[in-house]
């Protein structure tokens, strides 16, 4: 999926999906809106690979229905990678969200730096951290426990003019709908931090996300 504006991606998935010939189902009201829900919108400049949306339709239908239905007239950028048939009255995807994984290019620094760095953060018990708000407040965290898993991706230097190099860093972070999620612009602040020099990003990307089950299949926290 491209990279989110979110009342414009919704408006583009339920004009894909009525050029389709999909009952899609409405709200109730005044102003009657399709029934499509993003699990987590996208920041801008950032682009997903693996993004979950809810669609409700009035009228069930089989997966190979659908995707047969939806072959050309997916939105521009985006393409069908599954389907599931839920119950209707299946808690949404937002609200079973726990965590996402992310992939950073950063410069200037190494692997090896990188994964240096990536192993000071996690030996850490916590990593205090100040964010300013827009309404001028600055907000004092712990990333720690937001940080569920930071790594460099091996064989992905890339050699650079000015001497330096690029790596790309994996990460995974919480996703909290009532309490502090991740951010993987703070990842890279301390990373910096952890390197003594600030660190630029070339690319990011958020190449999964993950609910309570996907958590619990694996083993980790949710």
């Amino acid at each position: 999926m491209s990279e989110d504006a979110h009342p414009e991606t919704v408006e583009a998935w339920a004009t894909a999906l009525s050029g389709a010939g999909l009952p899609i189902a409405y709200s109730q009201g005044k102003a009657p809106r399709p029934r499509i829900a993003l699990a987590l919108p996208l920041p801008v400049g950032m682009a997903g690979e693996a993004e979950l949306v809810d669609v409700a339709l009035t009228e069930r239908l089989t997966q190979p229905a659908v995707r047969a239905r939806l072959a050309g007239h997916l939105p521009a950028a985006d393409r069908l990678v599954d389907l599931f048939d839920v119950w209707l009255g299946e808690p949404t995807f937002a609200s079973r969200l726990a965590a996402a994984d992310y992939r950073l290019e950063v410069h200037p620094a190494t692997s090896a730096e990188i994964a240096r760095a990536c192993a000071g953060l996690l030996a850490k018990a916590s990593l205090p951290r100040s964010r300013p708000k827009g309404d001028g407040r600055v907000v004092e965290y712990d990333l720690r426990p937001l940080l569920m898993g930071l790594a460099v991706a091996d064989g992905k230097d890339r050699a650079m003019g000015s001497g330096g190099s690029d790596a790309l860093v994996r990460l995974r972070l919480v996703v909290a709908q009532d309490a502090a999620s991740g951010r993987p612009d703070e990842v890279v602040l301390a990373l910096g931090d952890e390197l003594d020099r600030p660190l630029m990003v070339k690319e990011t990307v958020r190449e999964r996300l993950l609910t309570v089950d996907d958590l619990a299949t694996m083993g980790e926290r949710g």
